[in-house]
């Protein structure tokens, strides 16, 4: 038991040691070389350009595939995207005269009842829900349209 603790501790310390060496002496001989080689800032500056370019490119990705559900490939409104809407409720929407997320959010319940019959109530318990999401596919489109206009 001894020579286990003993082994376990010699390991510890001959870590502990290795440590220290490498924080005082590795780290603050690099940081100085860094600091006094001027083609390491100027490399620096560029990753961190190249860095924001990258994640600009990923937010355009990023919403580009929010944005790609919500079209078809027609560039229509696609409201079997929103939840609980179907083949057949989105047929009714456009046959009453709804093509858009924006004209779909400023119907009622009342409005929302009159074009999909019964079934609405019937299948959606919470009234809001499709206005709802109607609303927020509306604003992720309309974002979607200012930063490729900008």
């Amino acid at each position: 038991m001894n020579v286990l603790a003993a082994l376990i501790l010699g390991l510890l310390i001959g870590w502990l040691i290795e440590w220290i060496i490498d924080w005082f002496y590795w780290r603050a001989r690099m940081q100085a070389a860094m600091q006094s080689d001027p083609h390491v800032e100027q490399e620096n500056t560029n990753l961190k350009a190249r860095l924001a370019n990258l994640e600009d490119e990923l937010n355009r990705i990023k919403a580009s595939t929010v944005i790609g559900h919500l079209l078809n490939k027609d560039g229509t409104h696609n409201f079997q995207a929103i939840k609980g809407i179907g083949p057949a409720f989105s047929k009714r929407l456009n046959e009453a005269g709804i093509h858009t997320f924006e004209e779909l959010a400023q119907l009622t319940p009342q409005d929302m009842e009159r074009i999909l019959g019964t079934l609405y109530k019937r299948f959606f318990s919470k009234e809001n829900t499709i206005l709802s999401q109607a609303q927020e596919f509306a604003k992720h489109i309309a974002a979607s349209r200012g930063k490729r206009q900008a």
